[in-house]
């Protein structure tokens, strides 16, 4: 009977062994795998594109460009026309062209005589392509302060804006900046070899953001929206536009 029980406990024991013997493998393996996804984690850390920038990075002059498609929207300008007047002067080119450069003035259109020449209503809204140029001065891969200027409008027989801006540009996240600040510009009229004056000189404010599509040390390419609502004597023009920009600037 003792001998018996003696079996069993010898038995019992080695089972209890090989149990602790499979739990102490599990825990190896266990411990391995962890070991393994922490290299994991820290080699993905380590190759993280967005570095924690040192001290003076990105410090340095910029230039940039931006193209893309606009839109021009007139406020107030319900019932208004624009009257062609005579010539004023001429508008050097390069290549010895030149362009007429003429006077204008804003009237409402029911002062106008029906089926009169040189008269053309203010639009609510017109398409076209802009063009935008940056330049400045960069503190950091975060901020810079910028002289901005576009210039927007159709092909021909068409209103064209121009404006200048100095924005104060900050950029709050890696991939993404935003920039504001005061602007002043006017509208045009070009047709045929024709430039017509007219608005005299408005006021407001250029707003704008972009998401960095690529980055390197010298330049960056974005994708960037931009509004630049300015107000004249009879009406106001805002300008917005969606622009693909290259920028260079210093590492």
């Amino acid at each position: 009977m003792r001998h018996l029980t003696r079996r069993r406990l010898v038995g019992a024991a080695r089972r209890v062994l090989g149990v602790s013997s499979v739990h102490k493998q599990f825990v190896v393996a266990t411990s391995i795998r962890t070991g393994l996804l922490i290299a994991l984690a820290t080699h993905a850390l380590a190759s993280d594109p967005s570095p924690v920038p040192t001290p003076h990075e990105g410090r340095g002059f910029v230039f940039g460009i931006g193209l893309g498609p606009s839109q021009m929207r007139f406020g107030g300008a319900d019932g208004l026309a624009l009257v062609i007047g005579g010539p004023t002067g001429t508008i050097p080119l390069l290549g010895g062209e030149s362009l007429v450069a003429r006077s204008g003035e804003i009237v409402p259109l029911a002062l106008v005589l029906p089926g009169a020449d040189g008269v053309v209503p203010i639009p609510k809204s017109q398409g076209g392509a802009a063009v935008s140029l940056q330049f400045g001065w960069s503190f950091s891969r975060r901020l810079a302060l910028l002289a901005d200027v576009e210039a927007n409008g159709g092909w021909d027989n068409s209103f064209n804006h121009v404006v200048g801006g100095l924005p104060v540009r900050y950029s709050p996240v890696w991939r993404l900046w935003v920039q504001a600040g005061p602007a002043a510009g006017a509208v045009k009229y070009g047709f045929s070899n024709s430039v017509v004056d007219f608005s005299g000189t408005g006021k407001g404010f250029l707003v704008a953001a972009g998401v960095i599509l690529v980055r390197r040390p010298m330049w960056l390419l974005d994708l960037q929206a931009r509004s630049l609502p300015l107000w004249y004597e009879r009406f106001s023009a805002t300008s917005l536009s969606v622009q693909l920009g290259i920028i260079r600037r210093r590492s």
